[in-house]
């Protein structure tokens, strides 16, 4: 079977990702769907990490799997980072006010609306629905007014009109932290990590061709990447601006920061 969208990843031994890039549903029909039960058992596998950070992307889906799944993060020890790399709708929504700290690119978006669903029955079965309903939107909007800095009329008003806040709206309101911006650094460090992935294979290529023996554990990769990033960082403070050549400020860096890599991963192939 394919990778599903919802997924743990241990960093380290004290840190971990998780990805919520599915429905939330309780029956996992589909790989991308994400059940509470299943979420708890991965969570429990980590062990004792001090930092969990969630990313999501989701449409979001039930609302008491979105609610075990907020109550499961908030209950935990560690340190809850989140980040909306898509967007977090409905009952993800819910899932993401778990976090001590919610990061949103300014390309990502939140959605919150009222639950909703189907029902069949008499007069009688379907006002006590609706009662029902207004009980259960009691336990969500705790959820948000345990983060936002709105009235609970603002945010009635919200769930009711079925809104979309852009990240500049969400850290107005307080349903996020911090805008990530983007920077040259991050641009480096996917560099190194790429610079060491091609070193990594090249240097099993000759392994497997008997030119060269290599043990590189996680502690010297790490070392490595480490090493790889400083270097492209050295580079590219020493750049200069566009020349008279016609090309631009971009255009040169990105020549650079490949000279860079080519030059600092052949001092390992030597």
């Amino acid at each position: 079977m394919e990778k599903k969208f919802y997924s743990f990843e241990n960093k380290t031994d004290t840190s971990a990702d998780l990805y919520i890039y599915g429905d939330i549903t309780s029956y996992e029909w589909d790989e991308s769907d994400v059940s509470a039960w299943g979420f708890k058992k991965e969570l429990e596998e980590l062990g004792e990490i001090s930092e969990l950070n969630v990313h999501i992307n989701s449409y979001g889906g039930e609302t008491f799997q979105g609610l075990a799944i907020y109550n499961l993060l908030k209950q935990h020890k560690a340190q809850i980072n989140v980040y909306i790399d898509g967007i977090a709708a409905s009952s993800a929504s819910i899932i993401a006010m778990s976090g001590d700290k919610i990061y949103m690119p300014k390309t990502s978006l939140m959605m919150i609306h009222n639950c909703w669903l189907w029902t069949v029955g008499n007069s009688k079965e379907l006002r006590k629905t609706a009662d029902d309903m207004d009980k259960i939107a009691v336990a969500y909007k705790e959820a948000y007014m345990s983060k936002i800095n709105i009235t609970e009329e603002k945010l009635d008003k919200l769930l009711d009109e079925e809104t979309y806040l852009t990240a500049d709206e969400c850290i107005e309101m307080g349903f996020a932290d911090e805008i990530i911006e983007l920077n040259v650094n991050s641009s480096i460090n996917q560099n190194a990590n790429m610079c060491l992935y091609k070193l990594v294979n090249k240097l099993k290529k000759q392994e497997k061709e008997k030119t060269v023996v290599i043990d590189l554990d996680e502690k010297t990769a790490n070392k490595m990447a480490k090493k790889i990033s400083s270097e492209l960082i050295k580079g590219s403070a020493k750049e200069k601006p566009s020349g008279l050549d016609g090309s631009s400020k971009k255009d040169k860096h990105n020549q650079n920061q490949d000279t860079l890599m080519v030059s600092f991963f052949n001092k390992f192939l030597k």
